[in-house]
């Protein structure tokens, strides 16, 4: 693909060298915890495939850093008296959304729900690394049209084509679902042969840019050089457990998550709940967002109460797959919650103004 074809005649390269890259919080913290946090899911692959067991790994990722980070929601929405008001209704939807696992329990698909649940688990993780990668595109001012689009299709694809192998090399009864309504093997050949094409595209555009001497927006590249990598080599090495392989996947993954996570809450909290009047105005959020400490313990506890310890008094499948229901509302409300478009107040509390 010749360098021509990579950009249209009304997106012209600027030549002049960038002043230097704009971040979220800070250059060092960023590449600590929104991009360098995904050396940690690389050294939980790595501890893994060594023969280290999983089980102590598992009880880091899902004590310390996913719960927590799934009650984390909660502080700056149920805890908020201005938030409360806006979600109105929204704030009663884990009553539904616990019972939607018990209910497939009792229909006798529970496997069926833990594998759609893992697939909306995916599905979020990926919204907040495409959210970082917009964040970096505002910070920086990257507003052609082009690398708009191709960074979009590049970072999505780069994440979903991966799951969709992962699903369908552990779910038999999935390929075997699809392969009697289409020709699975030719559209996954078709799949694989676009990804590809796709990739060389990014790729030559970042080279052509380069030659041309125009800004790069470095932390959104270092972002995709740490989250593509990573989602590859996860569903590669948890495909060879079968059905355990979801475990296996969601460590590494879902803590390069939680820790992006954590830290942009707590950005987020200590910028908006630290003006005057912010007790009497959110609440019970401001009080949290004095000291990091509070935000922590609060989050383990909740976990603790809401999830760790229901769980431990109750192992039984149906227990397991309602209390998804939290997950599932974290889901739901961060959907509505992160748009900092049209968001005045979010957006100054990310410093996006």
């Amino acid at each position: 693909m010749s360098s021509t074809t990579l950009v249209s005649p009304a997106t012209a390269l600027p030549t002049q060298q960038s002043s230097g890259a704009r971040w979220i919080i800070s250059q060092r913290e960023d590449l600590t915890w929104f991009i360098g946090s995904a050396l940690a899911g690389y050294l939980a692959i790595a501890l893994m495939a060594a023969g280290f067991p999983v089980m102590p790994i598992q009880f880091v990722w899902f004590f310390v850093i996913d719960s927590p980070h799934v009650l984390a929601t909660a502080s700056r929405t149920y805890f908020d008296k201005e938030e409360r008001r806006k979600l109105g209704w929204l704030l009663w939807i884990p009553i539904p959304l616990l019972l939607i696992g018990p209910a497939m329990a009792y229909a006798g698909k529970v496997s069926i729900f833990f594998m759609l649940a893992f697939c909306w688990q995916q599905f979020h993780v990926t919204k907040q690394h495409f959210g970082f990668m917009m964040l970096y595109k505002a910070k920086n001012r990257e507003r052609d049209a082009y690398d708009r689009k191709l960074d979009r299709w590049f970072l999505l694809s780069s994440l979903f084509v991966p799951l969709a192998w992962f699903m369908l090399r552990v779910e038999p009864t999935l390929e075997h679902w699809l392969g009697s309504a289409v020709n699975l093997a030719w559209i996954k050949n078709a799949v694989l042969l676009g990804y590809g094409a796709l990739c060389a595209a990014w790729l030559l555009r970042q080279a052509q840019k380069l030659r041309a001497g125009a800004e790069m927006n470095w932390p959104k590249l270092w972002l995709l050089a740490g989250v593509v990598p990573l989602q590859w080599l996860a569903f590669l090495y948890a495909a060879q457990f079968g059905r355990s392989g979801f475990l296996q996947a969601a460590i590494p993954l879902g803590i390069f998550h939680g820790l992006q996570y954590h830290r942009l809450m707590w950005f987020h909290n200590h910028n908006r709940y630290s003006g005057p009047g912010a007790i009497e105005r959110n609440g019970l959020a401001a009080v949290l967002a004095k000291k990091s400490s509070r935000y922590i313990a609060v989050a383990i506890v909740l976990n603790l109460a809401l999830e760790a310890l229901p769980q431990a008094l109750f192992p039984y499948r149906a227990v397991q797959a309602a209390l998804w229901g939290i997950p599932f509302t974290h889901y739901v409300l961060d959907s509505k919650i992160w748009h900092v478009r049209g968001d005045r107040e979010l957006a100054d509390a990310l410093h996006m103004n």
